[in-house]
């Protein structure tokens, strides 16, 4: 949940997840990625194959995606905090079962501990483990997403 990143923001996050609140802001973010999208975004055909760092590298060069990609870090710092926070005062959990995968690459161990334990008080069934990939977890371990996905339906 964003309002366990927020809360638990020291100044390695910030130093680390900088972008996170300059993404936040308006129309600057746009205007110096749409400058350079591939300075800003990092990615390779050995890591997400040919075809979806492709994809992706269309993706980043359209104005309409990036502010798509862009309010999602404004509703992060805004309605989705919000939200968090009145789910937490409110007692409210997620009730159905709810999977938390993330990437050993990533740095989210580091950061925070055992990810698992973030979700905890947020969910009442919850499974999930880390992936030894990178950041675009679906396009650099398909299979893996896949199994995790295929078992996690079959068992909810």
């Amino acid at each position: 949940p964003i309002l366990e990143a927020l809360e638990r923001c020291d100044a390695r996050f910030a130093k680390e997840w900088w972008h996170w609140f300059f993404f936040a802001q308006k129309e600057k973010p746009e205007r110096a990625i749409l400058t350079d999208p591939d300075g800003w975004y990092g990615g390779s055909p050995e890591h997400m194959g040919a075809e979806a760092f492709e994809d992706y590298r269309a993706a980043i060069h359209d104005p309409r995606v990036v502010y798509g990609m862009l309010e999602d870090y404004r509703a992060g710092l805004g309605i989705d905090r919000e939200h968090d926070q009145s789910d937490r005062a409110a007692g409210r959990r997620i009730a159905c079962p709810t999977m938390v995968l993330w990437s050993l690459q990533d740095d989210l161990e580091r950061l925070y501990g055992n990810v698992l334990d973030v979700w905890i008080p947020w969910t009442n069934k919850l499974s999930g483990r880390g992936l030894d990939c990178g950041h675009h977890m679906a396009e650099e371990a398909p299979e893996t997403v896949a199994v995790e996905l295929r078992e996690f339906f079959r068992s909810a």
